[in-house]
């Protein structure tokens, strides 16, 4: 059997409503579409009921609600037998909390003592003297005492386990074989096997908090715990293990130690060698303690089993990372991976597509209606996260570093722990590697920067107190453990708070131009110039030719085609300043009075208009369940913000204000006007979408395919973005196979963009080398049209290809049938020779000589052509 070379991914969210069984009859479309590799959600075992998977329990399993092993080989059979791959999503950062996981019950039952008290990320000897050996468990809905009074805290037998432990809720937290024991022994019983329901209800009356002996013993007995249960809301103060983010149903798990990588990936790497799986995507590798070791760990690991593999399958194994890149920040060159998973592209792309000149207008629109800058939106957010979820993190940072310090330098734990704030509120990227051993340029560089940029907040005073503490993170001479716990704990808090403060909050309250606002973007960042584009993907050739490219995943704030409509908002001909006030203006009928004011506040409104815009359906069928996704959206971006209402203390008044004022927007004159206004900017926005899908078809990297998006994507952030796909609907386009070209009248329907990525596919299949290591040559046009297109080749000695793609194309009027009619077409030239034949145009054939664009008068202005010489 011939397998099919990496050209590009289908990314397949399973869950209990999408088996891996449930894949299997796609197989053929997905082949068809020109997909060479599935790239396949979690698969292993996690919290019951997760539609995601990010949550492991078990790493030792495939998750049953998936599709069990039974599926996985059922589906690789699929995918062999059309000589495809499967790449498999890993998370090796954390696991899901909760009674189902054993590894965590058996550290709460035996404490240190446990075999797997070392596979987490504890502090067991934290600041606070009653965490000393115990872990805090900040899942109570109300305070402890009054839990306790509540009678809700259960003497139980865990099933599963066989044991008794403390049931709450839903959950169940083991008991220490020490008060198991006891208890075991009042109620006259040497094994839990032998406990009945009579036998608990006599040990649940010892503890009644109806009485003050009962309530005294239920104290005593919590208290010969290994864990202290506590109220939620003091997870952010008190809590002594390290979370994803501030999640408190994830607990990181310690993947520096040998022991916990081998235990961990146990299965994963049983299914390589099986072939059952290809390669790898892994999750967060920045919430490691040191990715550079971990990657090369695992890259040594894949690279030995790969020799143990089934015949024709032993290629070295493709290991793409989930990374966000900041600005101006690479990936490190020594990390032995593949390359990202493609957040950078789509950033790249986003830039590139939008207009320059919509910045000012759209900066001073912003500006009468919303916060700050996003940079001091951004900050801002950064202090409130640190005084909220991470303010125990942060302290117990602090608490380290000064101890660091002699007290006679004058350094107090307050001037310290005044400049680590300064200083973390203004560092550049997600985090460093001083951890990891780092040493490189890039590191020492973020340092300076956020050291430069705290002076700028801080006293000078306190100045060589900050000079102080950079200088010790930098200092490799300090090889001592203390150090090491430090540049630890300093890391895993920079890249949560970015993280939570950035794309989690600053990017719901900051809405200048939403389609700036996505996962990987710099929302500071209005546009940048084609070069810069072409630079990128120059650099990316280079260094990581197979890297991933995307433009929608799971993650995403708003759908690849939402985002190219907002992206027509910059361009002048959109006249969407003048729209935003008209609208603003004819609203105010529309606020209700709150405790704010007249509510939604303008930056609300603000933003849900380009919510609307990017949202609205393209036919009556989308309209369907449209006002029941509306809310749900809003409800979350609003608390995501935090400014008028939070996920901790919701103001549902404030919310109902906002989700009101969206349906009277979407109703009535308004809506209409709403309407007329997304179908204005439609067919320019229709083409944007082509031109992204184009890039990531063709640029250096391999092609990452969303679920469903090979059809129109206007879905909000998840669990909007992971709604069931219409396969059935999707088969059915790609059979009747309508070339692209009679594709554009009705354009609607999706299928032009579908019979783009199985033309643009086809071709990459029939020239695996052009694409993946082919040159790749920035073409610069000139003429009146020149700023409107994005141009290249990819050539090898073989053979060569040429794209077209289209920008800023709202002052060119497309018509209805995403045409552009305009002379200044044909005077429009690329620096290219030769005969070339159009793959999107029915084979036309520009004239010979000198490339004009005038072809493409009277058709849509995309094209990708191979040479015929």
């Amino acid at each position: 059997m011939t397998y099919l070379p990496l050209t590009a991914t289908l990314r397949l969210q399973f869950h209990r409503e999408f088996t891996l069984n449930d894949a299997v009859p796609l197989v053929p479309y997905f082949r068809k579409l020109g997909i060479s590799h599935v790239y396949a959600s979690p698969l292993l075992s996690s919290t019951p009921g997760s539609m995601h998977g990010y949550d492991t329990i078990d790493c030792h399993t495939i998750d049953p609600d998936r599709g069990g092993i039974e599926g996985l080989k059922n589906l690789v059979s699929a995918l062999r037998d059309q000589g495809m791959g499967l790449i498999l999503d890993i998370v090796p950062n954390h696991m899901g909390v909760g009674s189902a996981n054993h590894w965590w019950m058996d550290v709460l039952r035996h404490g240190r003592d446990s075999a797997y008290a070392q596979h987490f990320d504890i502090d067991w000897s934290p600041a606070s003297p009653m965490l000393h050996n115990k872990v805090l468990l900040p899942f109570l809905g109300d305070p402890l005492d009054d839990t306790i009074r509540s009678g809700d805290l259960k003497i139980a037998l865990h099933e599963a386990s066989n044991h008794l432990a403390i049931h709450y809720g839903d959950q169940f937290y083991p008991l220490s074989a020490q008060s198991e024991a006891g208890l075991l022994a009042e109620a006259g019983s040497v094994r839990t096997s032998a406990i009945t329901d009579e036998t608990l209800t006599k040990l649940n009356a010892l503890i009644t908090p109806d009485s003050k002996t009962g309530r005294e013993r239920l104290e005593a007995l919590l208290e010969a715990q290994h864990y202290r249960l506590a109220w939620w809301r003091v997870a952010g103060d008190l809590v002594n293990w390290r979370r994803f983010f501030d999640v408190t149903s994830l607990v990181a798990l310690r993947m520096d130690r040998k022991d916990v990588f081998d235990d961990a990936h146990k299965l994963v790497f049983e299914l390589y060698r099986e072939g059952l799986i290809d390669g790898l995507r892994v999750d967060h590798v920045d919430g490691l303690a040191r990715p550079a070791e971990y990657c090369t760990r695992l890259r040594a690991r894949l690279d030995t089993l790969r020799r143990e593999r089934p015949e024709g399958l032993r290629d070295q194994a493709p290991f793409f990372i989930e990374k966000i890149l900041q600005k101006n920040e690479i990936l490190p060159l020594e990390w032995p991976v593949t390359g990202t998973t493609g957040y950078d592209f789509l950033e790249q792309v986003d830039l590139a597509l939008h207009d320059p000149r919509g910045e000012a207008p759209l900066t001073e629109l912003w500006s009468a209606y919303g916060p700050a800058d996003f940079e001091t939106v951004e900050h801002g957010a950064r202090h409130e996260k640190l005084d909220t979820s991470f303010v125990g993190d942060f302290e117990a940072l602090t608490a380290r570093l000064a101890g660091q310090f002699p007290s006679g330098r004058d350094l107090t734990p307050h001037a310290i722990g005044v400049a680590l704030r300064a200083l973390l509120t203004v560092f550049p990227v997600y985090r460093s590697y001083f951890a990891d051993g780092g040493d490189s340029g890039a590191d020492f560089r973020a340092i300076d920067r956020a050291r430069l940029a705290a002076q700028q907040i801080l006293p000078v005073y306190q100045h060589e107190i900050l000079d102080q503490i950079c200088q010790y993170l930098a200092d490799a001479r300090i090889d001592t453990t203390e150090r090491q716990d430090i540049l630890e704990r300093f890391e895993h808090l920079t890249a949560p708070l970015t993280a939570k403060a950035g794309e989690d909050t600053a990017f719901y309250r900051y809405a200048r131009l939403l389609s700036r606002n996505d996962v990987g973007c710099s929302p500071d960042r209005f546009a940048a110039p084609v070069k810069s584009f072409h630079s990128m993907n120059i650099e990316r050739l280079a260094n990581h030719p197979q890297a991933l490219l995307t433009t929608a995943t799971h993650d995403h704030k708003r759908g690849e085609d939402g985002r190219a409509r907002l992206m027509v908002l910059s361009e002048p001909a959109a006249n969407w300043p003048e729209t935003a006030r008209r609208w603003l203006d004819q609203s105010q009928a529309f606020l209700e009075k709150t405790a704010h004011g007249p509510s939604p506040i303008s930056a609300d409104a603000y933003f849900i208009f380009q919510t609307l815009i990017s949202s609205w359906p393209l036919n009556e069928a989308g309209f369907s369940d449209y006002s029941e996704r509306i809310d749900a959206y809003l409800t979350k971006a609003l608390r995501e913000a935090g400014s008028q209402t939070g996920w901790s203390n919701p103001d549902e008044a404030y919310e109902k204000a906002c989700l009101d004022f969206a349906h009277r927007c979407m109703t009535g004159d308004f809506g209409k006007g709403l309407s007329s206004y997304v179908a204005r900017i439609s067919p320019a926005a229709t083409l944007n979408s082509l031109s992204q899908t184009l890039l990531r078809m063709t640029s250096p990297g391999v092609p990452d395919l969303y679920q469903g998006r090979e059809t129109w994507d206007f879905s909000l952030v998840d669990p909007d973005n992971r709604r069931p796909v219409d396969y059935p609907g999707h088969q059915s386009m790609l059979d009747e196979a309508l070339p692209f070209a009679q594709s554009s009248a009705g354009w609607k329907n999706g299928r032009i963009k579908q019979a783009l990525i199985e033309t643009v596919l086809a071709l990459r299949l029939e020239n695996t080398d052009l694409f993946a290591s082919g040159r790749y040559l920035p073409l610069m046009a000139t003429g009146p049209l020149a700023e409107h297109v994005i141009a290249f080749q990819r050539q090898t000695m073989e053979g060569s290809c040429l794209i077209i793609a289209p920008r800023l194309t709202m002052a060119l009027a497309p018509d209805e049938g995403l045409c552009i009619h305009h002379r200044g077409l044909s005077e429009t030239m690329l620096p290219v020779q030769g005969a070339w034949r159009s793959l999107l145009h029915d084979g036309i054939a520009p004239e010979a000589g000198a490339f004009s664009l005038g072809y493409l008068n009277g058709r849509p202005p995309i094209d990708i052509l191979i040479n015929r010489d």
